[in-house]
């Protein structure tokens, strides 16, 4: 681990909704940054977590933990200040406050009212806040609820907004609403968010792994896969002359994934639950395609994007996206199924796909490249709060 200059480091706080041992991508994101920024450039810190853990869906943590892991004591704004206060109180220096901003793990209703106050009053008492957003509010839907909360998130998000020092997000979308409102004095700028499932060093070649293609990520993820892109997924499995469809995940309903895709897919289907990290890695690089239902202008901000990209898998796109580059790294069911059946053209896009998405997982997404994006803003808050930062010796 680099260390840094002589001195006591302002003291990086990651605040997040969740954390182990829930199985969560956001917390996963933040721990291994919290990895990276520590082992690459001895910037040591800590987790505050929000949400207390749920029953289910346990990934363990190790007993040696190297950071310190606070649970904030209750909800609201009171309980938040009381914990950034300790923080404040036990640091030499001005502490750095790293906020992953996902409101509907904040309030289940999407609206956190209470957190704008918090973070503002922590900036008003010396605290620097950086802020990630993962999200940023609903827009109105006519027939959803957040016909009556949109308004209420999207306030929420420009008070966030405002007491940011700098501010990341993983969408350019995103990243385009927030440049028409951020007034912070820096540009806001765009980073990739990491796997959630490990950064093999050296993932092996489509023709060396089993004929499996994997299902990866939350129930309600897999499940809008399946529900309404069954039939094509099933077509590309038997084109590919897949072995395995490794189902991989909580299940939170084992009779809808029975009756709809179970019958169907019939003992290609495997289904693996929850694994922790080490587990699912090695099976998804043992994987040729990894599939996933998602917006492509949003992959950016998939942690499940990120992990087959990082494990140098063939990305099988649902649905068909006309924004998505001709020939780009991410496949749809069309291309695969124009090329013949298991011919050396079908299995050279295939690698072709998984070397390109990788390389772009490498230089822009990995745990290292947000590390390194996000270094800049942190110095620069480090020096502001008369500190040395991750500077290097």
């Amino acid at each position: 681990m680099n260390e840094p200059m002589p001195g006591q480091p302002a003291r990086l706080i990651q605040l997040v909704a969740r954390f182990r041992p829930d199985v969560d991508g956001v917390g996963e994101a933040a721990l291994n940054l919290g990895n990276a920024l520590c082992r690459e450039y001895g910037i040591r810190g800590g987790f505050l977590v929000y949400n207390p853990p749920r029953p289910e869906f346990v990934i363990a943590i190790d007993e040696d933990f190297p950071y310190m892991l606070e649970r904030v004591s209750g909800t609201g704004a009171g309980p938040v200040n009381s914990s950034l206060d300790r923080m404040a109180a036990s640091a030499s220096t001005a502490p750095v406050l790293l906020l992953h901003y996902v409101p509907y793990g904040f309030s289940t209703q999407g609206t956190p009212v209470w957190l704008p106050g918090c973070l503002e009053r922590f900036t008003r008492r010396g605290g620097r806040l950086i802020t990630l957003f993962h999200e940023l509010y609903a827009l109105p839907g006519i027939f959803s609820r957040t016909l009556f909360t949109s308004w209420v998130q999207r306030r929420i998000f420009q008070r966030v907004l405002a007491a940011s020092e700098f501010a990341f997000t993983s969408s350019e979308d995103f990243l385009s609403l927030i440049g028409k409102q951020y007034r912070g004095g820096h540009p806001a700028r765009l980073i990739g968010i990491c796997s959630n499932a490990g950064e093999p060093e050296h993932p092996r070649h489509l023709d060396e792994r089993t004929r499996r293609l994997a299902v990866f990520g939350r129930f309600v993820t897999r499940r809008k896969l399946y529900a309404n892109h069954l039939d094509s997924l099933e077509r590309v499995v038997r084109h590919l002359g897949i072995e395995e469809v490794a189902d991989i995940g909580p299940i939170e309903d084992a009779a809808w994934l029975e009756a709809h895709v179970a019958r169907r897919l019939g003992r290609r289907l495997k289904r693996y639950g929850t694994l922790n990290v080490a587990a699912a890695s090695q099976l998804l690089e043992d994987s040729v395609v990894g599939a996933l239902a998602y917006p492509y202008l949003l992959r950016g901000k998939s942690g499940i994007f990120a992990a087959y990209q990082a494990h140098a898998m063939a990305i099988l796109l649902f649905p068909a996206d006309e924004s998505r580059e001709p020939g780009s790294w991410p496949l749809s069911a069309g291309e695969v199924l124009a090329l013949p059946p298991q011919s050396s053209a079908l299995r050279d896009r295939l690698q072709a796909a998984a070397c390109a998405g990788h390389e772009h997982y490498v230089r822009n997404r990995s745990a290292h490249a947000m590390a390194e994006t996000l270094l800049p803003a942190l110095r620069a808050v480090g020096v502001a709060a008369g500190t040395g930062v991750g500077s290097r010796p």
